[in-house]
């Protein structure tokens, strides 16, 4: 099968905060538990970062009440070790396939009807895109993805840096006229070169294509990519790569 179809109709020692678009910041106690139910009602799987760090263990929200949350332990007891010590635990799941982050501090691990797990006070906030919404990071230059695109002349695959980046998605800049996307058509292993983490093959599908001309006046199109088909894990990848920039660009306005 062809690499290309046509186009069919129509983290650190210390995590920090959890720095992104304000508005999709649940602060309120009553919301933050419901979310935790319905991560419990729907299975959602969390992946745990203990600090924020790259190693990470999978896990899920057993119990929530007014004092706080159960939150399930590896199976490994060195892994949980290593939870027991961190400061906090950075956490990605989903709610209605929607994303949500958050960071648990003040764990202790406890058993649980013969298994390990850790009890916690409720977190302070919650990052959730409410309306299905992602939140797109400008990426820097000095630090950014990279995406390899299948040439459709069969040549080796074109690099280009990603401007910009989404759990659903990303931008490329290329030159004008291009013969490389064709608007609606899906691209078949491409690979994303996310920094400080293992590449990503995956689909994508070319959503939108526009012209801009830059400040020196040379001509450029514009290109939006859709995921289609990112296996699993990929997510977590993406929204620890825009943490990690966001929690850097925070410092550096704070002058740390």
């Amino acid at each position: 099968m062809s690499a290309i179809e046509a186009p069919t109709p129509s983290p650190s020692n210390d995590a920090g905060t959890l720095y992104a678009d304000d508005r999709y910041m649940v602060r309120s106690r009553h919301q933050i538990k419901h979310l935790l139910q319905s991560m419990i009602d729907q299975r959602s799987l969390v992946t745990a970062h203990p600090d924020g760090r790259d190693s990470a263990f999978p896990s899920a929200v057993l119990e929530v009440d007014e004092e706080g949350l159960l939150l399930d332990a590896s199976p490994s007891a060195a892994v949980n070790r290593t939870a027991e010590l961190a400061s906090s635990l950075l956490c990605f799941g989903q709610v209605d396939k929607v994303t949500v982050r958050f960071q648990l501090h003040g764990h202790q691990r406890v058993e649980n009807n013969g298994h390990a797990a850790f009890r916690v006070p409720l977190p302070d906030e919650i990052y959730h895109l409410q309306r299905r919404e992602f939140y797109r990071l400008e990426t820097p230059v000095g630090d950014s993805p990279h995406c390899l695109v299948p040439d459709p002349d069969g040549g080796e695959p074109i690099r280009w840096r990603v401007l910009d980046i989404s759990a659903g998605g990303l931008s490329l800049m290329l030159p004008a006229p291009q013969g490389l996307l064709v608007a609606q058509a899906r691209y078949r292993g491409c690979v994303l070169e996310i920094p400080e983490a293992p590449p990503i093959i995956t689909d994508m599908i070319v959503c939108n294509l526009r012209e801009q001309k830059q400040a020196n006046g040379v001509e450029m199109t514009r290109a939006g990519l859709r995921f289609d088909g990112l296996p699993r894990g990929a997510d977590t990848l993406i929204q620890r790569y825009i943490f990690r920039i966001d929690r850097l660009r925070k410092a550096r306005s704070n002058g740390v």
